[in-house]
């Protein structure tokens, strides 16, 4: 690395440290280490700091004005880096690659590259910090640059179950997707909505995933579990002393935690209308200022977030800001309800039954009867509601679940017509098809979307409802 004939190698032809920052100036020196990706911090020979990118402070999680003019065994006791020996590397003088650890996980190579003279004299040490956790997710998104990818939803906890195998999504839900991926590139935000347990968390941890790679953080907030008495202190963090009962060494806040990945707002209309204007202030600008501090940090995180409210109902009855709103959405991704979705059904039961028969025997398996019922109910409770169904299949049945197990209350029994037991089998299907064809006709609110959600085509449904009871 050379400025200007300023050599901070181990050759012996640089000029005089001092010379060098005399005439590029501090202002100068200060805007080319603002243009380096890496964090880089200068000791000046007695191990005083005298120059600290915007880097170096997200990594070592110090804010700047703390930083300068602090003595290195000052910035190492504050750091968030674990990094036992780069106090000796700095103190000796020593060119050292060091390997360390950030207290949210990242993995950092740290180079430490003492500036000499002519005489061979340190008049600097730089201490120069690579996150490699950037450089795989840059080194991977390189490999897939011009690949075609297709969209896998992998369903998460979050949906109430864990599902191991990717599920294939189609059409307008992956397209949406593919637009989340490429806002997020840009730092643009994302407002994921749609009703409860349709897999928004889910959908979130993808564009995470494929955006910044699963090593970097990614903090999930449920903003309506947060009491609005300590949702600022929650969110940004407070100093050493803010208030009785605070931590000594004071915390850090949930956005800084997320620094360098995503932080996820979850069910973000839940937010207290008196708190949405701190929220807006860290959205405009990027800087946080823990609760009791003086200065305010800036964060290096993209943000993602999710409501199965109606956010724009909420501005026009005053509970919702208009600002707080159009600065979540610049893309908005709706996912829609499962019952929409009845081509997933069976998959997922597929899907779900894998995982509840994980070191199950025997295996829990569907007769023909309960799949038919499971795949025209509508899931009000969408994915969340089938998992649940189908763990508690595994607990009450022994090996087949039937429709009378359904009808202990997971899946409400509605099918439009008394089925007489004296009837003969060919009527009692028929009668068992009519209350089918009605339940979903009711559910889905038209023949035609009965019929889709039924698998067959609208001619199929209207030939079997003509003339009521007729098939």
């Amino acid at each position: 690395m050379r400025f200007r004939g300023f050599d901070v190698s181990h050759h012996d032809d640089s000029v005089p440290a001092a010379d060098v920052l005399a005439s590029m100036g501090s202002a100068g020196l200060g805007a080319i280490a603002e243009a380096l990706p890496d964090g880089l911090v200068a000791f000046d020979a007695s191990g005083v700091v005298v120059l600290y990118n915007q880097a170096a402070e997200s990594i070592h999680d110090v804010a700047r004005d703390r930083a300068l003019d602090a003595r290195l065994e000052e910035l190492v006791e504050d750091s968030s880096l674990d990094c036992a020996e780069l106090s000796e590397a700095v103190l000796a003088k020593r060119r050292s690659d060091l390997f360390a650890r950030t207290s949210d996980g990242r993995s950092i190579l740290v180079s430490v590259r003492p500036v000499r003279d002519r005489r061979r004299e340190a008049m600097l040490t730089l201490v120069v910090l690579r996150d490699l956790d950037v450089i795989d997710h840059q080194r991977d998104a390189g490999n897939r640059h011009g690949a075609a990818e297709t969209f896998r939803f992998r369903a998460s906890s979050s949906l109430g179950t864990s599902v191991d195998r990717d599920l294939l999504l189609e059409g307008d839900l992956e397209r949406a997707v593919g637009f989340g991926i490429r806002a997020m590139e840009r730092r643009a935000r994302v407002l994921i909505t749609g009703e409860t347990g349709v897999g928004k968390t889910a959908i979130a941890r993808h564009l995470h995933d494929a955006v910044c790679g699963s090593a970097r953080p990614f903090v999930q907030v449920n903003c309506g579990s947060i009491p609005e008495t300590l949702f600022e202190s929650e969110m940004f963090g407070y100093e050493r002393g803010a208030f009785t009962g605070a931590l000594q060494g004071g915390k850090k806040g949930l956005i800084e935690s997320a620094a360098g990945g995503t932080l996820f707002l979850d069910e973000v209309g839940e937010i207290p209308l008196q708190c949405q204007a701190k929220l807006l202030k860290f959205l405009e600008d990027g800087s946080v200022q823990r609760v009791g501090g003086a200065t305010s940090r800036r964060v290096d995180v993209r943000i993602l977030a999710a409501t199965n409210r109606d956010l724009e109902t909420m501005i026009g009855a005053g509970s919702f800001r208009r600002d707080l709103f159009h600065r979540l959405k610049v893309l908005t991704i709706d996912v829609p309800p499962l019952r929409e979705q009845p081509e997933l059904i069976e998959p997922l039961i597929a899907r779900l039954l894998d995982r509840v028969n994980a070191g199950r025997k025997p295996v829990l398996r569907l007769d023909d009867a309960c799949r038919a019922r499971l795949g025209t109910y509508s899931y009000p409770g969408n994915i969340r509601e089938l998992a649940n169904i189908l763990e508690r299949l595994s607990v009450i049945c022994d090996s087949i679940a039937t429709v009378a197990d359904l009808e202990e209350g997971a899946v409400p029994v509605t099918t439009g017509s008394s089925i007489d037991d004296t009837m003969p089998l060919k009527d009692r299907v028929r009668a068992y098809e009519h209350g089918l064809i009605d339940e979903a006709v009711r559910r889905h609110g038209s023949k035609r979307k009965a019929a889709r959600a039924l698998g067959v085509d609208i001619g199929t449904v209207v030939r079997k409802t003509q003339g009521g009871r007729r098939i």
